[in-house]
């Protein structure tokens, strides 16, 4: 667990300071295109994929704990006793 969450956390920090460069490249160009920029731009696509595939590895962990909150009670189990493990991951497709 706490691999996925280190993983998450660094594919964060990277998609936010590839969003941090893509600002200052802008900016440094006057707002043009060029090269540095399209550079800047493709490093930031390629952080947010990873970053996505991160979120995706850690919703699928919650998912996992979840299943087996529920697989191993001998008790009924309130759903929104679950559900706060529903609301731990952001997802920016939506």
């Amino acid at each position: 667990m706490e691999k996925v969450v280190d993983c998450l956390e660094n594919a964060y920090q990277e998609f936010v300071d590839a969003a941090a460069a893509v600002l200052e490249t802008k900016a440094s160009s006057d707002c043009e295109r060029t090269a540095a920029t399209d550079a800047a731009l493709e490093s930031f696509k390629k952080k947010w994929e990873t970053f996505k595939a991160a979120c995706d590895q850690a919703q699928e962990l919650v998912d996992s704990v979840k299943q087996r909150i529920t697989a191993n009670t001998t008790f009924p189990v309130n759903e929104d006793m679950i559900d706060i493990f529903d609301h731990s991951i952001v997802d920016f497709d939506d």
